[in-house]
């Protein structure tokens, strides 16, 4: 396999701790409307989070809230505000993205709008990892439209042969690689199976494997 030269990161999952963020807004989210996460509740989350791989970020965060809050019309508009302030790095992401800064082509799209995510980068200390920055404001499409990760590849001249994506669901980022013919890596742990489609090109459970695919000193 050819090595990679350039990664476009979704950072929702694979920086970011995604699955951290959720919970702990979820939990902030029915505090605020005065009920518990308790032993009842952290189970209901786990059953529910079973159901979790093909969805997209989206229906992920309406299905808890759908399941948790039905009757607050407003729990989805105050988790979102949650979620906008978590920015618990996954570990060695941070470390790894220092290790390849300068060597490796770095840009980043994300799947939340700019005023949402990019305080989340900044916070999180990985705001001036990259070389450019996309978010989801600067398309009118979402993904997994091949759009958006063709507009970076044409914005930034890359080489699609070495370019690859890295993202952790499946049904946005990884389907969105494929329908733009672009390589993926799907970073999620190895007891989750592989689907036939859409079908990364990689699947790592650490991003510090990665190296073994970069052509870095």
């Amino acid at each position: 396999m050819d090595t990679f030269e350039t990664l476009i990161f979704v950072p929702e999952g694979t920086l970011l701790n995604e699955k951290l963020a959720e919970r702990t807004a979820l939990r902030q989210t029915l505090k605020y409307f005065n009920h518990d996460f308790g032993p009842a509740e952290r189970l209901k989350y786990t059953d529910l989070s079973n159901n979790f791989k093909l969805l997209t970020s989206e229906q992920r965060i309406a299905l808890l809230v759908q399941n948790f809050l039905p009757n607050e019309p407003t729990a989805e508009s105050y988790f979102y505000e949650q979620l906008s302030k978590q920015n618990r790095l996954i570990k060695g992401s941070l470390d790894f993205l220092d290790t390849i800064k300068g060597k490796i082509t770095l840009t980043l799209y994300g799947k939340e709008n700019k005023a949402d995510l990019l305080p989340r980068l900044k916070n999180a200390g990985i705001g001036d990892k990259f070389e450019a920055l996309f978010f989801a404001d600067d398309f009118s499409a979402k993904l997994p439209d091949k759009k958006i990760f063709t507009t970076i590849v044409q914005q930034l001249d890359c080489d699609p042969d070495t370019t690859l994506v890295v993202g952790a669901t499946l049904s946005d980022e990884i389907q969105g690689a494929e329908n733009a013919n672009l390589k993926s890596l799907w970073i999620a742990p190895k007891r989750e199976k592989i689907p036939i489609t859409p079908h990364p090109t990689l699947h790592l459970s650490r991003l510090t494997d990665l190296l073994f695919y970069l052509n870095i000193e």
